[in-house]
């Protein structure tokens, strides 16, 4: 790897012997390299790709076409209950006034 840093030729004008320097400027650059190559592991990790979005995208349909389909059944759930217990209310309600007329006449 080339170094844009140029470490190698600033340490050598400062007095620092040519293979210590060499040393320096490559434990920095594989230091950086290290470095680049943990972002993209950490990337490779984190961030969706086109594909996972597609997956992604499928599995919130379906749960959505699910959910709307819980909702429709509850509804109609909550419609026949409805009616049950309307008909037994007026059927209780004829019910008392058949027994309130036979003690009337």
């Amino acid at each position: 790897m080339a170094s844009d840093l140029h470490v190698y030729k600033a340490l050598t004008e400062a007095g620092v012997k040519p293979d210590a320097a060499r040393r320096v400027e490559r434990a920095i650059e594989s230091a950086i390299a290290s470095g680049h190559e943990a972002m993209r592991r950490e990337m490779a990790a984190s961030l969706m790709t086109k594909a996972d979005g597609v997956v992604l995208k499928a599995d919130l349909q379906k749960s959505i076409a699910d959910l709307k389909k819980s909702i429709a059944d509850l509804k109609k759930s909550i419609a026949d209950e409805t009616w049950k217990q309307i008909t037994f209310v007026v059927a209780a309600n004829v019910m008392m006034m058949l027994a309130a007329s036979k003690l009337i006449t």
